[in-house]
């Protein structure tokens, strides 16, 4: 049964008691504002948001650019919160340890590279790759802070690991029946650079399990104050991926890599829209989600933000879905609501326990007074 409990030494913590109701409610509100990222990213940089024939609003690697301004913008948010919550003394007290600096970098690097992705590939792909990045913090977690899984959570992963297959079209059905095929489709009409974006959406899926394996750590670590800092690097992350796009660029002599902006009013719109939402206020949530959840739970509840931009994909884009996606889809969203459901259920009966707890602990001493005074 998932409970509230005393955090290890192994998972970074010092005696801080995780709130998982807190943790959950968290985890499903910033999975909403993150499954907006195709919505918003598209709005922000393409010149026809829902017309990707009509190109982006500058080059390849604005996507990248676009989350340096968001974790940019987190950290503006968070320093006002700072003061706004009179944590200062906080963030000054706050030793920075490797476990901060790398959680928020790893972040930087994954949305940079996740943004990027929605740009190039399909919506559906994009979301569905990134999410390997959960599947590999529990195996860290697993591995590194020997926090453990239940029979259950392994179904649950196997199920969400197996719907990211067929969402991805690596297995599925086709004309001939069943098939499993790892040769992915490199270019289509609508996206004629779906190979190198479906690169980039597993590579931020590889730095998505990396920062949520590090966020495990220190969870003593106010949040507002480890915000600041988790934002710091998560910009620092982001800027490197565009450095990187850059120096490609010009190494390979593509000037498509080399950033360019030609934003209009819409864009600016999108934009800001983006950087407010799914930046400081989901990754904020992030954070809190982080520090209140152990990795498994943390990990599938985290699986809410596919359903959320498939949606987006179908209804605003157009995107249409396959059998394939379909099933896929529905693994993985079954797999990451049974966890999150359950979580739920069991912080709803800790409170009515600790309720009759407190309230036979009031009684028994009322009458213990009551006998005293015979």
């Amino acid at each position: 049964m998932a409970e509230s409990k005393n955090v290890s030494t192994q998972g970074g913590g010092n005696g801080y008691e995780m709130k998982i109701g807190v943790g959950t409610i968290a985890m499903l509100l910033s999975a909403t504002g993150m499954g907006l990222v195709p919505l918003f990213s598209r709005w922000a940089t393409r010149n026809d948001m829902f017309d990707a024939s009509q190109g982006l609003a500058g080059s390849d690697s604005i996507g990248a650019l676009m989350a340096c301004g968001r974790m940019a913008m987190g950290v503006l948010f968070f320093v006002i919160l700072l003061f706004a919550t009179h944590k200062v003394g906080a963030f000054k007290n706050l030793k920075l340890s490797p476990a901060i600096a790398l959680g928020g970098l790893m972040i930087g690097m994954s949305l940079a590279c996740y943004v990027t992705a929605t740009l190039m590939t399909t919506v559906a792909n994009s979301v569905l790759f990134i999410y390997t990045g959960p599947v590999i913090c529990i195996l860290l977690a697993r591995i590194f802070r020997k926090e453990p899984i239940s029979g259950l959570q392994w179904v649950c992963l196997l199920a969400v690991f197996v719907g990211m297959l067929f969402g991805n079209n690596i297995m599925g059905f086709g004309e001939n029946g069943f098939f499993v095929d790892f040769n992915l489709e490199m270019s289509t009409e609508e996206f004629p650079m779906k190979g190198v974006g479906d690169a980039f959406g597993l590579l931020s899926g590889v730095f998505y399990g990396a920062s949520m394996f590090f966020n495990g750590y220190r969870k003593d670590a106010d949040t507002t104050a480890r915000g600041v800092w988790n934002f710091i690097f998560a910009t620092l992350g982001a800027v490197v991926v565009v450095l990187l796009m850059n120096a490609y660029g010009a190494a390979a002599g593509a000037e498509n890599w080399i950033t360019s902006v030609e934003f209009s009013t819409s864009n600016w719109i999108g934009a800001v829209l983006f950087w407010i939402i799914c930046g400081p206020i989901a990754l904020g949530l992030l954070l809190v989600a982080g520090r209140n959840l152990p990795a498994a739970d943390y990990g599938t509840i985290a699986y809410w933000e596919v359903p959320v931009a498939i949606f987006i994909g179908l209804f605003v884009f157009g995107e249409a879905l396959t059998i394939n996606t379909i099933i896929g889809a529905i693994l993985i969203v079954g797999g990451g609501a049974v966890p999150s459901i359950k979580g739920m259920i069991a912080s709803k009966k800790q409170k009515k326990e600790e309720a009759v707890r407190e309230n036979l602990s009031a009684h028994l001493d009322e009458e213990a007074a009551k006998e005293g005074l015979k």
